[in-house]
């Protein structure tokens, strides 16, 4: 059985270093787990590519809109501790009223953001362009935008006057009738919980809510409650957080131009940086909550965090607190995808074989040739399904 599991890790490291040879992509970083082992992971081609830095599994990089899930974790410690309810109006607990203004007299609730059917739009105006921002302390050269296409320069030349401000700042201006970037146009025509669209900024008022619940920043909460816990030592929301010499390079465009160090404003809805090896510590405690062993949560709250909080008639979604089910319930699979500058990832386990997946990649282009190392890297789970039985 060990060398039947040796000969499958080679089949896999030649199999992955074949496809990455035959890509753009500069580097990628891949694992299979168990509830309780390791099965496979290993980093190929370069973090850096200028120093020639391999991807290894302890490189960190940011993991975009997977780090909503750890939103429904978090959300879900509170559950559990009896300071909110998911159907509880948001309105209970912010200091500004948010109301869908199509739909003033309807209740937006904790679930409705949790599910993406808050009604709440991100706009390019009011989201993309202006939830970045440059961290200077650690941009110390004019950003480079050469070779890239001109919608990518004209991005960054204006998240480049973004300033710095809090998530409650950003998010009041947004979404208070008086704030200086609301609109009606910041929300769908639609009454909230019947229509499905996805909001990072419903996110983001997620995180901001456990804030004041807790009257702790979201990511201290994160640490002490998730991240510590779980021994994620590589794991924090800022770059101040980790060890940047671990840090990789992010790339954009065929010339594989550095991404510049940006952060962002509504940082719980993508900014976390990881490691594959930390997040395959997440997705394992994520996997032994699914089967009722967690410890992170009670068993009843793991159950709801991974049950489909959705009408599929309706919507033509399924969608748990945070975390995206695909197929039959017990039987597709659920996770998380992230994009952003510079960096996907993927992350999923499948009920059915108890086996977990992830996928590091340190450039948001060449998405056809992402997906298809996925797939492929996918499709050895059955190799380490039959290992892990025996």
């Amino acid at each position: 059985m060990l060398l039947s599991a040796q000969n499958n890790k080679l089949k896999v490291t030649k199999e992955m270093e074949d496809l990455l040879a035959k890509s753009n992509i500069p580097g990628i970083g891949v694992a299979m787990v168990s509830v309780d082992s390791i099965l496979y992971k290993q980093g190929f081609g370069f973090a850096n590519l200028t120093l020639k830095q391999p991807y290894t599994s302890n490189t960190i990089q940011n993991i975009g809109s997977t780090s909503k899930t750890v939103i429904g974790v978090a959300l879900m410690k509170l559950v559990d501790s009896g300071k909110i309810q998911l159907d509880d109006a948001i309105n209970n607990y912010l200091p500004f009223k948010v109301s869908n203004p199509y739909f003033p007299e309807e209740l937006i609730t904790i679930r409705h953001l949790a599910t993406h059917t808050s009604g709440i739009k991100d706009r390019v105006t009011t989201y993309d362009l202006k939830s970045y921002y440059i961290d200077w302390d650690w941009q110390k050269t004019p950003i480079n935008t050469k070779g890239l296409p001109l919608d990518k320069k004209v991005y960054l030349k204006k998240v480049a006057k973004n300033q710095k401000q809090s998530l409650a700042n950003y998010l009041k201006s947004v979404l208070k009738k008086e704030g200086k970037l609301y609109s009606k146009k910041n929300f769908y025509n639609n009454k909230p919980g019947t229509i499905y669209e996805y909001s990072n900024i419903g996110a983001a008022l997620a995180a901001y809510i456990i804030e004041i619940v807790t009257k702790i920043s979201y990511a201290d909460f994160t640490i002490q409650e998730i991240f510590s816990p779980l021994k994620m030592e590589a794991t924090g929301w800022f770059y101040k957080d980790v060890e940047m010499n671990r840090f990789s390079k992010r790339y954009l465009g065929k010339n594989a131009t550095p991404v510049p160090f940006y952060e962002l404003i509504t940082y719980p809805d993508g900014g976390l940086k990881s490691s594959l090896t930390d997040m395959a510590l997440y997705l394992q405690e994520m996997m032994r909550g699914y089967m009722g062993t967690g410890s992170l949560l009670s068993k009843a709250s793991y159950k709801e965090l991974f049950k489909n909080q959705l009408n599929t008639t309706i919507t033509g979604k399924r969608s748990g607190i945070f975390w995206d089910i695909f197929g039959l319930e017990g039987e597709g699979e659920i996770g998380h995808t992230g994009v952003d500058p510079g960096i996907q990832t993927f992350m999923y386990f499948k009920p059915t074989t108890q086996i977990g997946k992830l996928l590091f990649i340190n450039t948001e282009h060449y998405r056809e040739q992402s997906i298809h190392i996925w797939e492929e890297f996918i499709e050895k789970e059955q190799l380490f399904y039959t290992s892990s039985k025996n």
